[in-house]
């Protein structure tokens, strides 16, 4: 986990769309940036309750607890392309339809519980793959999406992506009216 300390994505490393998710993140030991979120989205879902859950702030959005599954499926997408790309794998990378994946999920037949725990899971797993990379496989490139990206810009992504849901999560779900 040492090998990530001083680690912070050039702006080369990914696309530039990306960079909304990045800049969110602090220039810290991304280990422990995804540890600390990691606790904090956990606390936070578990703290809500009963109907809260199903609130949608608009028609066309999604629901707290197909925000979360939308954060779970994002992750594990990224971390495998982290997994890939830091072993050499030259391949392009499929990307990923947000809108499409929803479709058909279950995540409102579900518990925020179930959903929590499988989050902490996923996190954990994520932490555990990043934490034991080399530099050599931090620094490998590689291709997703149709752009090349590197493994330390993939797990700023990830950490940005949760920082991004969290706020809008405080914002717009959990607000008090």
């Amino acid at each position: 986990m040492e090998n990530w300390e001083n680690e912070y994505p050039e702006s080369t490393e990914y696309a530039h769309f990306y960079s909304t998710y990045v800049e969110l993140v602090e220039k810290a030991n991304i280990i422990t940036t995804l540890n600390n979120l990691m606790h904090e989205v956990y606390t936070l879902m578990n703290s809500v309750s009963g109907d809260k859950a199903y609130f949608r702030y608009a028609p066309e959005k999604w629901t707290l607890k197909e925000v979360l599954g939308h954060m779970i499926e994002t992750e594990r997408l990224f971390s495998y392309r982290a997994f890939a790309i830091s072993r050499g794998d030259k391949k392009p990378l499929p990307g990923m339809d947000q809108n499409e994946y929803m479709e058909g999920n279950n995540y409102n037949n579900r518990t925020l519980a179930n959903l929590s725990n499988e989050y902490l899971a996923v996190r954990v797993s994520t932490i555990h793959l990043l934490g034991s990379m080399t530099k050599e496989m931090i620094a490998q490139q590689g291709n997703a999406s149709g752009t090349d990206v590197t493994v330390r810009a993939l797990a700023f992504i990830i950490a940005g992506h949760d920082i991004h849901h969290l706020n809008i999560i405080k914002e717009k779900y959990l607000a008090e009216d």
